[in-house]
C-alpha cells in the first residue's frame, strides 16, 4: 500500500467513528508504526482536515459537522424534560449531551445520546429515580444541548417547534 493509500485509509477509518481511535489501534489496522500515524495524521492536518488528538486518541472533526448546540430554559417537570427531548428526536435530532455553565465550576458537560423512543424511555426511566437531579439545577436560568441532525434545515426545524413550545431560551 502507498503511502496515499495509506492516509486514504486512515482517513476512512476516521471518519467512520463519531468517537475518537486511539493511534495505537490505527497502527494495528494500517501496520506501520505509531509514528508512521503520527507523520500521516500531522499530513493530513496540513491539507486541511481538522484532526484533534485527545486523550483518547484522534477525531476527525467532518465527522460530527452536523452538530449543532441549542440554548433550552430549564425544566419544572419531568414533562417538560419529556416534552423538549421528544420534540428534537420527533424531528430527526440525537441529543448528544446537555451542557451548563455553573458558577463556581464552570462548564459541565455530561453525555446523553438520546436519538430514539427507545433511549428516552431509558433516561426517563432514571431520570424517575429519587437519585436523579437534572444537571440544569445546577445553571439558573437554562442549559445547553448539542444536537446532531443530518443538515441545518432539520435543525431549523427543531429551534422552530422548541421556540413555538416556549422552550427555546432567548
Amino acid at each position: 500500500m502507498s503511502s496515499n493509500e495509506r492516509r486514504e485509509k486512515l482517513l476512512q477509518i476516521l471518519k467512520k467513528y463519531d468517537k475518537p481511535v486511539k493511534g495505537s489501534e490505527l497502527s494495528v489496522e494500517l501496520q506501520v508504526s505509531r509514528q508512521v500515524v503520527v507523520k500521516d495524521i500531522a499530513l493530513l492536518r496540513a491539507s486541511g482536515l481538522e484532526i484533534i488528538a485527545t486523550s483518547t486518541g484522534y477525531i476527525i472533526l467532518d465527522s460530527v459537522k452536523n452538530e449543532f448546540k441549542i440554548k433550552c430554559k430549564n425544566h419544572s417537570s419531568d414533562d417538560e424534560l419529556y416534552d423538549e427531548l421528544q420534540t428534537i428526536i420527533d424531528l430527526g435530532g440525537k441529543v448528544k449531551d446537555v451542557i451548563v455553565e455553573h458558577p463556581a465550576y464552570g462548564v459541565l458537560k455530561a453525555d446523553l445520546n438520546v436519538a430514539t423512543n427507545r433511549d428516552l424511555k431509558k433516561f426517563m426511566e432514571k431520570a424517575a429515580t429519587s437519585e436523579f437531579k437534572q444537571l440544569s439545577v445546577l445553571s439558573p436560568n437554562y442549559h445547553i444541548h448539542t444536537i446532531e441532525a443530518s443538515d441545518e434545515q432539520v435543525f431549523q426545524e427543531i429551534k422552530q417547534e422548541l421556540k413555538a413550545k416556549n422552550i427555546l431560551f432567548e
